[in-house]
């Protein structure tokens, strides 16, 4: 029996052997991309289209494609199938019925989905297969692309995404794309001890080697463990979320269903105590009841596995992605490469509270970070207040200046109330002389502080724009920067918020991040000056809250920080292991 999947919704493959079709009212193109543990291709040879040469564990036909899993090579964990217009005189597939995916195993059809709600998109994300503990599943997803094709090769990392469209349209008899070979090699004399480099767009030059191969390839393996797990991550919060929205979406589907059959009895005076009205009331409750009670036995099962896979995960995650009262920690090194994240916090729905996924946030940081000392907490009390903000904010500090190299990331730190970083939580900040130069505290030293900064900004920006980077003056710090901003908006005016806004919105294109820690109602009084800022800050909060909208569904989840049992100790001991060199 065939299941109807809804967008989200998981479903195991019997069979290693799957067929996925696309039946849309216009003519379209399947391309697969087989995608690693980081959600990215390993080159162009993993983005398959008809025509495009054959891979391994692949056929594509027009509307179709055959999968043997069990021939994919073991780097690849998910296989996204994407479905193109091709013609027809038809733009987008909001001017057409719903294109529905039909997906076959073991010789029969196992699951359906209609992909609705499309308007301006010119490629669609399908379904995808996936790994998961040794098993492969197929997942609903239905995302669109309005930029077509090539916006949704970009999602997969591809480089030269023209190339990758070109070469299977030659082979269906369009253009020529132009081949790759001995032509692209470089003009240039080869110097002795070179090795030859290709660049994104095809071209060859020679390039000095590493200069310890075997000790380069040891790095790069031991970062993709760490990457591997930092997707194993999001892999467990997305399949959390898409679990969680497919049981919502079955209990408003038997909602829906018993309103509308009970209607049609109590609607009715005669047949609303009739015999036949009592029996078709009842039937309607207990056909309610029994959806009901499936669709949460399909969240408990899907919710044991992934408390199970966090339970697998967490022991292994290095010191910045784990838990403070990680044993990890007694292993922590300073790293020759930054690490890809740091932990934040957890993250968990209100319904199943026991499953607490890791939040992880990607570093280099793309904005800043807000701690809020204005929450109120999920039962409207407000909570401790600035205190265990500022320790929030001053733990997540620590963990950032252990996950980059000695001497990588420099924190500046403006207190305009000038009694923070004098006692806890501050002080470890303080007497870690990590910093860089001393805490500004009048309006003089934020307002230069706040211009050195800004300068900064602006020199490396343009150097970066007009590709004159090694222009840059000498002297110049091309380290990671924070800035720690205590008690916001206290002790700052309209220029100096203005500034802080600019450094928030511009700072991380060129390595420049901030933390703000403050209420958003202090600030009224700078009226709509400072909403841009909030808006472009994640929000975090010292106590609890339901406040974090995961990226896939948009469903609420709930945020509670990751705070040392100790208190202030254990952050002194990891700035002191920083400041060592250890």
């Amino acid at each position: 029996m065939s299941t109807e999947l809804v967008r989200g919704q998981n479903l195991a493959l019997p069979d290693t052997r799957v067929e996925v079709e696309v039946a849309a009212q216009c003519p379209v193109e399947l391309v697969v991309a087989l995608v690693g543990a980081d959600d990215r291709v390993r080159g162009d040879d993993d983005v398959v289209q008809r025509g495009g040469g054959d891979t391994a564990g692949v056929t594509i036909r027009q509307a179709g494609a055959t999968f043997e899993l069990d021939k994919l090579p073991a780097e690849v964990e998910r296989v996204l199938v994407g479905a193109s217009l091709e013609g027809g005189g038809v733009d987008r597939f909001g001017v057409v019925a719903a294109p529905v995916v039909t997906v076959r195993a073991a010789g029969e059809d196992l699951a359906s989905f209609r992909v609705t709600d499309l308007g301006n998109e010119r490629a669609l994300h399908t379904v995808e297969l996936y790994r998961r503990q040794g098993a492969w599943k197929v997942r609903a997803v239905g995302q669109g692309y309005e930029a077509g094709l090539e916006a949704l090769l970009k999602d997969v990392g591809v480089q030269n995404r023209a190339r990758v469209v070109d070469r299977a349209r030659t082979a269906l008899g369009g253009p020529a794309a132009a081949p790759f070979s001995a032509a692209n090699a470089p003009t240039e004399p080869r110097e002795p001890g070179t090795v030859p480099r290709v660049d994104a767009n095809g071209g060859m030059a020679w390039a000095a080697p590493p200069p310890d191969v075997e000790q380069e390839a040891n790095r790069r393996a031991a970062r993709r463990e760490v990457e591997k797990l930092y997707e194993q991550v999001w892999g467990v919060f997305e399949d959390a979320a898409r679990s969680a929205a497919a049981y919502r979406s079955a209990i408003e589907y038997a909602d829906g269903r018993l309103d509308k059959e009970l209607e049609g009895v109590l609607n009715d005076p005669a047949a609303r105590f009739s015999p036949a009205g009592l029996a078709a009331q009842d039937t309607a409750r207990d056909r309610h009841r029994a959806l009901a009670e499936q669709a949460k036995a399909v969240l408990d099962r899907d919710t044991a596995q992934l408390v199970g896979e966090v339970e697998q995960l967490e022991p292994n995650l290095p010191p910045v992605m784990a838990r403070w009262d990680s044993t990890s920690w007694a292993g922590w090194q300073a790293p020759e490469d930054g690490a890809p994240a740091i932990r934040l916090g957890d993250l968990y729905l209100p319904e199943r509270p026991e499953l607490r996924v890791p939040m992880v946030l990607r570093l280099p940081m793309d904005r800043g970070l807000w701690v809020d000392t204005g929450a109120t907490g999920l039962e409207g009390e407000r909570g401790d207040g600035a205190e265990r903000a500022n320790e929030l904010a001053v733990s997540l500090t620590a963990r950032m200046f252990a996950a980059f190299p000695v001497g990588e990331f420099k924190v500046h730190v403006i207190d305009p109330a000038g009694k923070g970083t004098a006692a806890a939580p501050l002080q470890p900040l303080a007497a870690s002389r990590l910093l860089v130069g001393p805490v500004a505290t009048d309006a003089a030293d934020v307002s230069a502080l706040l211009g050195r900064i800004i300068d900064r900004i602006e020199l490396v920006r343009m150097a970066v724009a007009n590709d004159a980077v090694d222009s840059l003056p000498d002297g110049l710090d091309l380290a990671r920067q924070l800035l720690l901003v205590h008690d916001f908006p206290f002790g700052f005016d309209d220029r100096s918020a203005a500034q802080l806004r600019h450094i928030v919105e511009e700072g991380p294109r060129v390595g420049v991040h901030v933390i703000v820690v403050g209420s958003r109602a202090d600030a009224e009084s700078f009226g709509p000056l400072l909403e841009p800022l909030w808006r472009s800050l994640l929000r975090l909060t010292a106590i609890p809250e339901d406040h974090i909208m995961d990226p896939w569904i948009g469903l609420p989840w709930v945020y509670t920080p990751d705070l040392p049992s100790g208190g202030a100790e254990a952050t002194r001991q990891l700035l002191s292991w920083v400041a060592g060199g250890r």
